[in-house]
């Protein structure tokens, strides 16, 4: 029954819903007329047979003084002859029955009582009984009408408010529905209910497509200090158009290799920024140094994997490397400006690894940094304010050594 509600159409829901509504409204006052007719015909009757009851009381009292029975049982009779009462008795003081006139026949009977007094003594007592068969019935034919006029006023509401439904609410539902459709022929299928069909076309639409992209606004981590080691592919430009296809693409996969296993050791980020050329990207300071230093370290470590990698090669691993420093990180698709800001930067490295530098070269922002002015050995150089990376001092040539025999051995797989 639910399910088959929930289906139906809106004009229905909402019209059934309108007449339920409607008739337990209408049922609450019917039960409260009937509760109200009730109690003011229980007063009326009430007074009615008290009234009653007092008025033979005072008749009899007489004929009852002077023990007078024959007069007693006659105004009982003439009594019922003469009110609605249906049965009159009289009993005496200690309960006899004294006298009574009448028969009550039906279901509903109600008795009412008053003393009979002589002289302001009390010498018996009158009961009357007074069938209210009639009274009952018309009060329930006075309720059946109210419960027909209410079912007759929720058939009213529902045809009114389906009638109404349909044309206002219902109908533009269908338009919305038919106006955003992709396919018309699926129609047929959909269920009668508007909401559902809305609901439905609404699903089918690409909301992908048509919902815009909303950025997300500047990173912090795009707005600090960024080491850049910038990596040329020497070798990649002369195997371009001397490998096939396949070779080609084994051999730029060992050089990401190489390159993502010594950048994933000191956090750096790589990305393809030129047609031969690869950027790293460090920024903050962590356990393993500065940004520079760690930069610095990589550059180190991809020099040293390669050399180790071309023994067992038949081809050349060569790389031009350099590393500088940058006010601003890369940037990502929702924040640009850190990206354009960078790129000065990158066009130095690449001019300067163009000249294809036999070892790695330091800007002079990165030679000023604290890590890497006390951790490792430098020298001028005639590029300008570059330096070239001599070695690292101890500790931290133990640990590279470490981490390129760790990465050697990953990299087993012959090429």
């Amino acid at each position: 029954m639910s399910n088959s509600f929930r289906d139906s159409s809106l004009s229905h829901q909402l019209a059934l819903i309108a007449a339920l509504a409607c008739l337990l409204i209408s049922l609450a006052l019917v039960g409260l007329a009937a509760t109200s007719s009730r109690h003011m015909q229980e007063v009326q009757q009430a007074s009615f047979g008290n009234a009653l009851a007092q008025q033979i009381a005072r008749r009899i009292s007489v004929a009852l003084e002077t023990g007078d029975l024959l007069n007693v049982a006659a105004s009982l009779h003439r009594f019922v002859e003469s009110s609605s009462a249906g049965r009159v008795a009289i009993f005496d003081v200690e309960g006899r029955a004294l006298g009574q006139a009448g028969t009550v026949e039906g279901e509903y009977q109600r008795e009412y009582r008053a003393p009979v007094l002589i002289e302001n003594d009390l010498a018996g007592e009158v009961v009357i009984t007074i069938g209210t068969d009639l009274v009952e019935t018309a009060r329930m034919r006075f309720l059946l009408s109210l419960l027909g006029l209410a079912v007759l006023l929720s058939l009213a509401v529902y045809g009114a408010t389906r009638h109404l439904s349909q044309r206002l609410l219902a109908n533009r539902l269908q338009r919305q529905a038919k106006a955003i459709a992709l396919d018309d022929n699926r129609a047929t299928s959909l269920p009668p209910n508007e909401l559902m069909q809305l609901q439905y076309h609404i699903d089918a639409l690409p909301m992908d497509l048509l919902r815009a992209r909303t950025g997300t606004g500047p990173k912090e981590e795009n707005y600090r200090d960024t080491a850049v080691l910038y990596l040329h592919l020497i070798s990649l430009t002369a195997y371009l158009d001397t490998l096939d296809e396949r070779s080609l693409h084994r051999y730029t996969d060992r050089l990401h290799q190489i390159v993502y296993a010594a950048a994933g050791f000191y956090g750096g980020q790589l990305q393809v920024v030129r047609q031969f050329g690869l950027a790293v990207f460090f920024s903050g300071d962590t356990s393993g140094g500065s940004a520079a230093f760690r930069a610095a370290s990589c550059a180190w470590l991809v020099r040293a994997i390669s050399k180790e990698m071309e023994k067992e090669m038949t081809l050349s691993l060569n790389i031009a490397m350099a590393v500088a420093q940058s006010e601003l990180g890369r940037g990502d698709e929702t924040d640009i400006y850190p990206g354009l800001y960078i790129q000065p930067t990158l066009d130095e490295l690449q001019t300067l690894c163009a000249s294809k530098p036999p070892q790695v070269m330091l800007s002079a922002g990165v030679c000023e940094d604290i890590d890497v002015s006390s951790r490792l050995e430098q020298r001028p150089s005639e590029l300008g304010d570059y330096c070239i990376l001599e070695e690292f001092l101890n500790p931290w040539d133990d640990l590279l050594e470490r981490q390129l025999r760790l990465t050697l051995r990953r990299l087993t797989a012959p090429l």
